[in-house]
């Protein structure tokens, strides 16, 4: 099948995101999925908990990351492929006695400098947003049509806010999943982000979402305002024109998550590594996901 392509995005920070993609990743993997993670986000979080800080270090050194690979496309010799940036089977976590089948198209914190200047620089040649996300979305998703062939699924963290490399992932997706916390800040503008998700369109030539995006609610908690927000994100969801569609999966708040995502080489299994509470919940969210995306159980 051709792999489908999730990005997880908000516009704020610490809901989560990195969290579900690593955890997603290795649970669609550990169902049999063939899984690419492209992490968009400078602060690379997704990249060290899969990789570690050494094979990390040795991938940017070699300009292995996706700004090396868009650095070449649209300012250098175009002589780079997206799979000379894919470190395949990336992860050391096994299940059933084999090692996940997850691969890596990295970034490092140079990812926030190069898209400010390669904005610059198209911009100065005349180019407007519009035409900076449209070349940038035929960039990759020329070079991902090859990827798509070779995986089941492509999860991109993507940086807080909408960045013009959020909006080519989101002109990728098929699914925008979008974790958030269920308290009042977390979700302050979390309508507004979905619809603006949804509706954006620069151009025709850009594809809009055939999706709503799916809120995940994350770090959620036994109490009160957890348990209201949620309730009053689920009726949002049921709107006559909902902004939003929600998982029913909620993902608690979790000392075991915080110790998945910060011992790269702690945990040898998937069932160790995310615990008897965790994993169960994992197995959900990948029924859900794949029934929402219409793919057949690997």
């Amino acid at each position: 099948m051709s792999a489908k392509i999730i990005a997880v995005a908000n516009m704020k920070g610490g809901v989560g995101k990195t969290a579900t993609v690593v955890s997603l990743a290795e649970a669609l993997a550990a169902s049999g999925y063939r899984v690419l993670v492209i992490d968009l986000d400078a602060q690379a979080n997704a990249s060290i908990c899969l990789a570690g800080d050494s094979m990390l270090a040795m991938l940017m050194a070699r300009q292995a990351t996706i700004e090396g690979f868009l650095h070449d496309r649209l300012l250098g010799k175009r002589q780079m492929s997206l799979g000379d940036c894919i470190r395949n089977n990336i992860s050391n976590v096994s299940h059933l006695n084999k090692q996940l089948a997850i691969s890596l198209l990295p970034s490092s914190p140079e990812l926030r400098n190069f898209e400010q200047m390669l904005i610059y620089e198209l911009t100065q040649a005349k180019m407007s947003w519009a035409d900076i996300v449209k070349s940038l979305t035929a960039v990759m998703s020329t070079h991902l049509a090859k990827a798509r062939k070779t995986y089941d699924f492509v999860l991109i963290d993507c940086a807080p806010g909408i960045s013009a490399l959020t909006e080519v992932s989101i002109r990728l997706a098929d699914l925008i999943i979008v974790p958030t916390i269920a308290d009042f800040l977390s979700t302050f503008g979390l309508q507004n982000f979905c619809i603006t998700m949804a509706s954006r369109g620069l151009s025709e030539q850009l594809k809009r979402p055939s999706r709503p995006p799916y809120v995940l609610i994350t770090r959620r908690r036994q109490i009160k305002i957890h348990a209201e927000t949620a309730a009053q994100l689920r009726n949002e969801a049921t709107a006559e024109q909902p902004a939003f569609a929600t998982f029913e999966t909620e993902i608690p708040e979790a000392v075991t998550i915080a110790d998945a995502l910060g011992q790269t080489t702690k945990f040898p299994t998937f069932s160790q590594k995310w615990g008897p509470v965790v994993v169960p919940l994992l197995a959900d969210l990948v029924d859900e996901l794949t029934e929402v995306l219409d793919v057949d159980r690997a």
